[in-house]
């Protein structure tokens, strides 16, 4: 059954993914699937925006699309950086552009209790971002090492949160 699901869902990307960007290639998608859309569209003239609530697509008619995120969870994406960054608080996937691109990162989320929340190897989107899907509620420590760099740094999950944190700088760890 998983395997029924798992052959859906990527053949309903697939889809989506070869249409042009309309709002009708985001008909039945989820959170998930919407942030997938929104990273592949950059470059387009849609205008896609992650808040602690929901997807947003703007299209260049004005007609706009808000997919909801889940209840128990929300997306931060974050980019790293060694030398380049912006300032954000509101993550835009069609303008917003980090400055390592491909690059793997161990990433480290650990709530306030000591609980590891994430502990993977992910690789940087060709955004410069790495887009991590976090509970909600809560004040979360974050490490990344990309090779012999490090930084570690505080994210929350709340409301009123950001969704887009470009100030974790990496340093060569000691």
């Amino acid at each position: 059954m998983k395997r029924l699901f798992a052959l859906t869902l990527g053949l309903l990307l697939s889809a989506a993914l070869a249409q042009a960007p309309s709002p009708q290639a985001l008909e039945g998608l989820n959170a998930h699937e919407a942030m997938l859309i929104a990273n592949s569209w950059k470059g387009t003239d849609v205008t896609s925006f992650v808040t602690p609530q929901a997807v947003h697509f703007v299209f260049a008619d004005g007609q706009e699309v808000v997919i909801p995120l889940p209840d128990d969870v929300m997306l931060v994406s974050v980019a790293p950086y060694l030398v380049h960054t912006h300032p954000c608080i509101t993550h835009y996937m069609s303008h917003c552009q980090g400055e390592l691109v491909g690059v793997p990162v161990q990433v480290l989320v650990t709530a306030e209790d000591g609980t590891v929340v994430l502990d993977e190897l992910m690789t940087t989107l060709p955004n410069g971002f790495i887009d991590l899907w976090l509970p909600r509620h809560q004040v979360l420590t974050l490490r990344l090492q990309v090779d012999q760099y490090e930084v570690s740094g505080v994210v929350t999950t709340f409301a009123d949160s950001y969704t887009c944190i470009t100030t974790l700088q990496l340093a060569k760890a000691n």
